[in-house]
């Protein structure tokens, strides 16, 4: 019997698709098994993969909900009860380790956590998650504690008048101790029956300093001096405090200002018998910015052109003139150059004649001999770098240390990449400020840094301030020579 030739393609397509069906478990068409792929889904028909997928978008939708609420002021709390798949979305704190809970006892990737981003995983996870959130010791002592140590550090003799400087507690009465968080106000009756216009002879202790009219909260402000007697750089040190970088600049601009002006300028040697060191450094720094009110009369520099010979003020390589004691402390001067004319009048001012006298053998130095000064000088174009003149076995001819200096001066100035040179002896000023007190820790250095800004006179805080909104800051430090 013939079959149709309809029905043989019938047969043909049915034995088709039975082989089909069974090659989704084993693939017949294949001479050698060892060479058939391993079966499996296609992404979007995996249902395992489709769980841990809106899992993981449930948990972020999650998270971004907890954390709006806490920024609103509401408390982190344990979402419980909401469960998709058989998943636990919570992301509040860790519970007690001691009862775990029943998605802790989970394991695999898909165990307590596992499918949440690794910062919240690390903040579930963390015991001291509260700690960190916080921006250091500040944030754990009472602002009325703060403000204490504040006033403690601006008097401590006690209330005194900015204006009169009365400090009689019969005429100094304290008006408000809550002022602004524990400031408190104060009223001079001196003052106030001498018809002080205004505010009645009321005052603050911030009032007549370089911090005054500061509306930071007062955490904030112990942070950033703590930052600045630490030599970080203003970014670094915004993003510490969590405050705008501007905030930054211009407490660090008001605080190197009134450590320029209140260095001292006492002679540094007053005995014969010390040793003072003298060298001379170059750091490159330009016109950045407009600063100053300073405009660009020249073309742009070659990035990499080597200057040679000795820096100037015009050339854009200033020159800094160091004296260092054995033993004591540091004075570093910005010129405009290095002449005998320029630098005599400061070794005169800071060294007593007699004293012993170290140097290279530059021919500015020639003339302390002249002068009374025990001059020894060192040839280092001759390889030369340390004398021993009395046959100890100690080479005390030197000027090594004050060199070292330089190299933590250029690691200081490379901290703020790039500085305009109208500004240089400003952060001269901090580096010698700093280095002065090297041998102290950081909460000496920092008591150290709110003395000098409150030590500034008050009847040049407020020039000060302008001159620091202005284009004419640049006169605040002006340069010798």
């Amino acid at each position: 019997m013939k079959c149709a030739p309809g029905l043989w393609q019938i047969i043909l397509l049915l034995a088709l698709l039975v082989t089909l069906a069974q090659g989704s478990k084993r693939c017949t068409w294949i001479w050698d098994e060892r060479t058939a792929l391993p079966s499996r889904l296609s992404p979007g028909r995996n249902p395992k993969r489709n769980r841990e997928r809106w899992a993981r978008r449930w948990a972020r939708r999650s998270s971004k909900r907890i954390r709006s609420k806490s920024r609103k002021g509401g408390a982190n709390r344990v979402c419980q009860g909401k469960r998709s798949h058989g998943l636990s979305t919570s992301l509040a704190t860790p519970r007690r380790w001691d009862k775990p809970s029943a998605c802790a006892s989970q394991t695999g990737p898909m165990a307590r956590g596992a499918h949440l981003p690794p910062r919240v995983q690390r903040e579930a996870m963390d015991p001291l998650a509260k700690l960190r959130r916080s921006r250091g010791w500040v944030d754990h002592m009472a602002e009325h504690e703060l403000w204490a140590m504040l006033r403690k550090v601006r008097w401590p003799y006690g209330p005194v008048c900015p204006r009169c400087a009365e400090q009689d507690p019969r005429y100094v009465k304290i008006l408000d101790a809550d002022y602004r968080g524990g400031l408190g106000r104060w009223q001079c009756l001196v003052c106030a029956g001498a018809g002080d216009p205004g505010e009645g002879g009321t005052f603050t202790p911030l009032s007549g300093t370089i911090l005054d009219g500061m509306r930071v909260a007062v955490s904030t402000l112990w942070l950033i001096v703590e930052a600045f007697a630490e030599g970080m750089a203003s970014v670094e040190t915004s993003d510490e405090a969590r405050v705008n970088r501007h905030t930054t600049d211009r407490l660090f601009r008001l605080l190197r200002a009134a450590i320029y002006e209140t260095r001292s300028t006492e002679p540094m040697v007053l005995e014969v018998d010390q040793i003072v060191e003298m060298d001379e450094v170059y750091i490159t720094a330009g016109l950045k910015g407009c600063a100053g009110g300073l405009e660009l009369e020249r073309e742009p520099r070659k990035r990499g052109l080597k200057r040679r010979g000795r820096g100037t003020w015009d050339s854009d390589r200033l020159p800094i003139f160091g004296l260092l004691c054995r033993g004591g402390e540091a004075r570093l001067f910005v010129l405009r150059n290095v002449q005998t004319a320029t630098i005599r009048p400061i070794v005169e001012q800071m060294v007593q004649r007699g004293a012993r006298v170290y140097t290279d053998s530059y021919s500015i130095y020639h003339f302390l001999s002249r002068e009374g000064y025990q001059h020894q000088a060192v040839n280092h174009g001759a390889g030369e770098y340390a004398l021993d003149l009395d046959g100890d076995g100690k080479c005390e001819v030197h000027c090594n240390t004050v060199e070292c200096t330089w190299s933590w001066l250029r690691q200081m100035i490379r901290t703020y990449r790039g500085v305009s040179k109208v500004y240089l002896p400003l952060y001269v000023a901090q580096f010698e400020f700093l280095f002065n007190r090297r041998q102290h820790n950081r909460w000496n250095r920092t008591l150290d840094v709110l003395q000098a800004a409150f030590a500034l006179p008050a009847s040049s805080v407020t020039d000060l301030l302008d001159r620091v909104s202005s284009a004419q800051f640049a006169e605040v430090c002006p340069v010798a020579g």
